[in-house]
């Protein structure tokens, strides 16, 4: 079992006689600390003069409140696009393994990306933030604050700030949305500005001596990058071969000095120390899929790939003047599928690699190709002898720019939705492993990163916080924005009687909710299992 989930479970197991207890005890209902529902709230009256003097520039939030209800808007339409994305791709997420539980409980400590001190200061501002700003549009609006104050069950789940309930059901439609939008906004904002400050200083704060050289980012089991010792977010410098050493200034560099699979000696820095190493480099067979051409014929996982050749014609068997293909990187193998057809007949060579060694006599079969987007299939997934690759600029580009790479419409818009996913890959803004490629240009390495991890998960956190609320499904903010808006609609499309208009905005709300729930959980349950 997980450690975060087995400290989930005893956090439970002690929250029930913690409840009880405070639910009879006398002394924690004088002292503010009650129960609601399954909850443990404690109301204080903390921040509320603070609320009261912003709130008296009426003018302002009134402005605040309309562009509130704007930015609301937006991202309730891009979470719901959002939701019905994940749900169009919900055949490929059930086909990989769960996170887990505690990967879908945004609480530090216990979600296993979220780092305990980083992310309690970021969630704590998060939620002050989100709450202070609902206070603000309370008082603006000549609403009365009750208490302010923080909620527990199991673990701390946020902050609150209770309005005035027969205030907020008497007061205008307007006045009501505005201070339902007032934390989204809020959220969304502060999100905003922090992002802005960790682009600024990723951009401009740190350099890399070696910007474009190839970097080690992941290394495959029982591959030839296992075996060969070189450590995970190794600088490559250069490989050598019996043709010569090649310096690789750049990816492209090294993907192209690869020319055949073989043994080349690699020179790579780790943390400052430059070593060489004997590596079998080459096009290494990841994975086979199950019943694809390459497992009908017996191509096996953990092979290395050295030739293939196209067959012209019905005949199975390469005629003189039809060229072998030597495969140096899985970019070759690429290019090469890339100009096949379905049905093309290819013959392949590869070498079995076993404990540490290539055996250099040729496996050779011939292969009928598949169908995959009109594109010859052969139904291997592939990598350069189990390195995965990077380089310093494009670690901090992912890190920073949600468009990196991506040039249509669609790439964006994925770009978008996968870029807050780039903290579970470790990505804060950088990895904490990458740290040692960069020199930071405005303070001590050790002190920008520091800065730069706290403002990040600010920024995190106030953006999952905010774009969550804009859910349209009660008793998110987002629900009651929904039936709001809907209302005012229907209204001004001539359903003036409040009292209908009201009972199938109710019923329609209910709805939405139900039906934006039901995607959430499934969603959940997908990455949980």
């Amino acid at each position: 079992m997980e450690p975060q989930l087995l400290a989930l479970i005893i956090l439970a197991i002690l929250y029930v006689p913690t409840f009880i207890f405070v639910k009879r005890s006398k002394w924690c209902k004088e002292h503010g600390l009650v129960t609601s529902s399954v909850l443990i709230m404690l109301k204080t009256r903390w921040g509320i003069d603070l609320m009261t003097r912003l709130g008296k520039h009426k003018r302002f939030w009134r402005v605040c409140g309309v562009v509130s209800w704007i930015v609301t808007a937006i991202l309730m339409i891009g979470m719901v696009s959002i939701l019905v994305i994940d749900m169009l791709i919900i055949p490929k997420m059930s086909s990989t393994a769960g996170l887990g539980v505690t990967y879908v409980l945004a609480i530090p400590g216990i979600n296993p990306v979220l780092p305990i001190v980083y992310g309690w200061i970021g969630l704590i501002i998060a939620m002050v933030v989100h709450e202070v700003a609902h206070g603000i549009q309370t008082k603006a609006n000549d609403m009365d604050v009750e208490n302010t104050g923080i909620i527990h069950c199991i673990v701390p789940l946020g902050a609150f700030v209770e309005p005035n309930n027969d205030q907020v059901q008497k007061c205008s439609r307007r006045a009501r949305m505005d201070l339902y939008a007032a934390g989204i906004t809020t959220n969304f904002f502060v999100a905003m500005i922090t992002f802005i400050l960790v682009f600024c200083g990723m951009t401009s704060g740190i350099s890399s001596d070696y910007g474009d050289n190839p970097a080690v980012f992941g290394i495959a089991d029982s591959s030839p990058a296992f075996d060969s010792g070189i450590p995970n977010t190794s600088i490559i410098l250069s490989i050598t071969d019996d043709t010569g050493t090649y310096e690789t200034n750049s990816l492209s560099d090294f993907f192209d000095n690869i020319t055949h699979c073989g043994t080349y000696s690699v020179t790579y820095n780790y943390k400052g120390t430059i070593e060489t190493k004997n590596v079998v480099l080459g096009t290494f067979i990841y994975k086979v899929m199950a019943g694809s051409p390459a497992d009908n014929k017996h191509i096996f996982s953990g092979s290395m790939l050295y030739s293939i050749t196209k067959i012209i014609g019905s005949d199975r068997n390469p005629s003189e003047d039809e060229e072998e293909v030597i495969i140096g990187s899985h970019l070759d193998f690429s290019k090469f599928m890339s100009s096949t057809q379905p049905n093309d007949n290819v013959r392949i060579k590869w070498f079995e690699y076993k404990d540490g060694e290539l055996d250099t006599t040729a496996q050779v079969t011939t292969v009928t190709l598949g169908d995959k987007n009109g594109v010859g299939y052969l139904g291997i997934t592939t990598n350069t002898a189990g390195f995965g690759f990077t380089t310093p600029n494009n670690t901090i580009a992912k890190g920073i720019d949600p468009f990196n790479g991506r040039d249509t419409v669609d790439q964006k818009l994925y770009g978008l939705l996968s870029f807050v996913g780039n903290a579970f890959g470790g990505y804060s803004p950088v990895p904490e492993a990458t740290h040692w490629w960069y020199d930071s240009n405005i303070l001590p390495d050790d002190v920008f990163w520091v800065v730069m991890s706290l403002i990040f998960w600010i920024f995190w956190l106030n953006l999952v916080l905010g774009i969550t609320n804009a859910l349209p499904a009660v008793p998110f903010d987002g629900g009651f924005l929904f039936m709001g808006g809907l209302s005012f609609i229907l209204e001004k499309f001539g359903m003036k009687d409040d009292e209908k208009r009201e009972s199938l905005v109710e019923r329609i709300g209910t709805a939405v909710t139900y039906v934006t729930l039901a995607m959430v959980v499934l969603v959940i349950l997908v990455m949980v299992i």
